[in-house]
């Protein structure tokens, strides 16, 4: 039986005053109070497509070249996963090298772009995820993700990957956090000035709405990592990926660590995200958390970490648990006050 992959889309309707689902009745004044008057009503649909298309964002630094075997290694569970899927894929692979500016943020190797269409694709993407070791020391995976999915590389040297209405995955893995800093940290002499000036490096907030920027007609990003852990005892050669874990926890993915021997479990749960329901959803605005409802097929949802949902207000997350995952075909509605109209 082939399996399913599903897309998520939001409408927000504002200022929905007696647009409630638990007010159906007008105000015979006509009036509302503020929280009817502010009252934000975002609604998804959990619906199933077939398109995916994924950055794997792989670090070129001189210590890399044990964890790219490590991943070439699993390269044919990662096809393997997604062919039973059943998805239509894209798959590039960029590098983490900003400083070369001819092949900052390209897709690597010809075909840039590895299709069903592909000759013998598990090959060359196994081939692929080899990109040496030459590259910068100042690891910049995040917004390198971000460049090559935006202009003008989008429709220019990396033009045909990302399809319109297509879900967008991208996986990281790297062994050192990441050094996204547009610049801010040229000409300072001081080999460890992503750890020692992180003040200067963009805000992992601003490279979150930058995300979400890139997939304003289709569904949020799916976005995981392989990275240094929070505790390197016994493998000292990484360093903990915490800008990497903050991406991945604002849009509800999978973080593995680069040191496990064997990136079988990690490629696992990547794989997994393209057959199974979404459990994350984005709010449009800041919410004030005591006022969120929320509603699956108009079932009430309440507040619970063990089968309900919860909300994290650092990100707008929505996350939802147990029973109350929205399965394919669901309609989610969250009505809530936004933050700013307290």
């Amino acid at each position: 039986m082939r399996a399913s992959r599903f897309i998520v889309t939001a409408c927000l309707v504002a200022a929905c005053s007696g647009a409630s689902k638990s007010d159906d009745d007008d105000d015979d004044d006509g009036g509302s109070d503020s929280a009817d008057t502010d009252a934000v009503r975002d609604v998804f649909e959990q619906q199933v497509v077939d398109e995916l298309d994924i950055v794997w964002v792989i670090d070129n630094s001189a210590s890399m070249a044990d964890e790219q075997a490590k991943l070439q290694e699993r390269a044919s569970d990662f096809i393997a996963g997604i062919e039973a899927a059943g998805v239509d894929f894209h798959i590039g692979v960029i590098t983490t090298d900003l400083d070369d500016l001819e092949q900052a943020a390209l897709f690597v190797g010809s075909p840039t772009v590895i299709t069903r269409d592909t000759p013998d694709y598990e090959t060359v993407f196994r081939e692929r995820l080899d990109v040496g070791i030459a590259g910068s020391e100042q690891e910049e995976g995040i917004d390198a993700a971000y460049s090559a999915l935006s202009e003008p590389r989008r429709s220019g040297p990396n033009g045909g990957f990302h399809r319109e209405g297509a879900s967008l995955m991208i996986n990281y893995l790297s062994d050192e956090n990441d050094c996204s800093d547009r610049g801010a940290l040229f000409g300072i002499d001081d080999p460890d000035a992503c750890y020692d000036r992180d003040d200067l490096l963009v805000p992992v907030a601003e490279l979150v709405e930058d995300y979400r920027a890139l997939t304003d007609s289709g569904p949020t990003p799916l976005v995981n990592a392989i990275v240094g852990p929070e505790i390197t005892e016994g493998c000292e050669s990484s360093k903990p990926g915490q800008r990497y874990w903050e991406m991945v926890s604002a849009f509800g993915g999978t973080q593995s660590s680069i040191c496990d021997d064997d990136f079988a479990t990690a490629i696992s749960q990547i794989v997994a995200q393209t057959s199974q329901p979404r459990s994350v959803f984005i709010l449009t605005q800041d919410a004030i958390e005591s006022t969120i409802q929320v509603w699956v097929d108009d079932s009430p949802i309440e507040p619970s970490s063990s089968d309900g949902f919860t909300y994290d207000d650092s990100y707008r997350l929505l996350q939802f648990y147990g029973s109350s995952v929205p399965g394919f075909g669901s309609t989610v509605v969250a009505e809530y006050q936004a933050l700013s109209a307290e």
